[in-house]
């Protein structure tokens, strides 16, 4: 689940306990609650670009669907000033978006229609939803 140390491991532990979804969310941990298991949460991986709305809407950021738009992302985007540029205001302004509105249905539920659809296209396209490091 951590991809340090026991120490480091104890002290993520304590932290996500004083913390509300939201404040851990911005602290750099993510909600690894699946149906039927306690809440949990896991440290993101600090060299990720974070896709804060793609993971908010899809639960994880390690699923098919993300690891589709992280490829795209890294493999398109980033090769280009604009697309460099997008990444750029999408980080700025995503992680306050999903802070303030990551939690409602009605932001989760268009958002997800129509990352779904892009998704889709982008694997038409060639982009791969196998697991990916980045």
């Amino acid at each position: 689940m951590f991809d340090h140390d026991e120490d480091d491991f104890w002290d993520d532990m304590l932290i996500m306990e004083m913390m509300d979804e939201d404040e851990a969310y911005e602290e750099g941990y993510e909600d690894g609650y699946e149906a039927g298991s306690s809440r949990s949460y896991h440290r993101r991986p600090q060299n990720s670009g974070g896709c804060y709305v793609a993971t908010c809407v899809y639960g994880s950021y390690d699923c098919p669907e993300v690891w589709t738009l992280r490829r795209f992302r890294d493999n398109y985007l980033k090769r280009s000033y604009w697309g460099r540029l997008f990444i750029k205001a999408y980080y700025a302004v995503s992680p306050k978006v999903v802070s303030v509105f990551g939690s409602s249905t009605w932001f989760r539920l268009p958002i997800k229609t129509i990352l779904s659809a892009f998704v889709c296209y982008l694997k038409r396209r060639g982009y791969s939803d196998n697991p990916y490091k980045d």
